[in-house]
């Protein structure tokens, strides 16, 4: 969300608000709606981001993930929603973007997802239902957690099963 603060900033700038102000506001920003909103709980960090996706946030998202230190880091991955006829490469191209990556553990949850093509080693599930039952069994601990999808997915449902 670099671009969205430093836009914020820069209004907040164009209308006089004072440095600090724009400061205190930015630091004192905790999102509760499920964008980019990050979560501490007793098992593992959870960066939860499922109300939109779209092939740039998700890339963006995915970038931002690659870039921190963690040496178990895991992606939940949902479908990007309304897509229309680029929805199959453009869900290719995210799997191929994780495919050669040192990433713990992959989650992909849909039906795009699910038709694309995908190492051996990813977890694939038609819904969230099946991904949170999965992992009721299999929990997930110590862990850099990135839930990234479409609000449609419902991918918001499986934070309480992995906190």
């Amino acid at each position: 969300n670099l671009e969205n603060v430093l836009a914020a900033a820069a209004i907040s700038r164009h209308f006089e608000v004072d440095p600090l102000r724009i400061k205190e506001a930015i630091e004192d920003y905790m999102p509760t709606n499920n964008r980019s909103q990050f979560v501490k709980s007793e098992r593992n960090q959870i960066i939860m981001d499922a109300y939109n996706a779209n092939p740039t946030s998700m890339q963006a998202s995915l970038n931002n993930l690659f870039d921190m230190s963690h040496p178990r880091k895991v992606v939940i991955l949902g479908d990007m929603l309304e897509l229309g006829s680029y929805a199959g490469d453009e869900h290719q191209k995210i799997v191929d973007m994780v495919r050669d990556t040192s990433l713990y553990k992959v989650f992909l949850v849909g039906e795009l997802f699910s038709q694309s093509s995908y190492p051996d080693n990813f977890r694939v599930f038609r819904d969230t239902i099946s991904l949170n039952d999965y992992l009721k069994s299999n929990p997930l601990h110590e862990c850099l957690i990135l839930i990234k999808g479409s609000r449609g997915i419902g991918l918001e449902r499986i934070a309480v099963t992995i906190s």
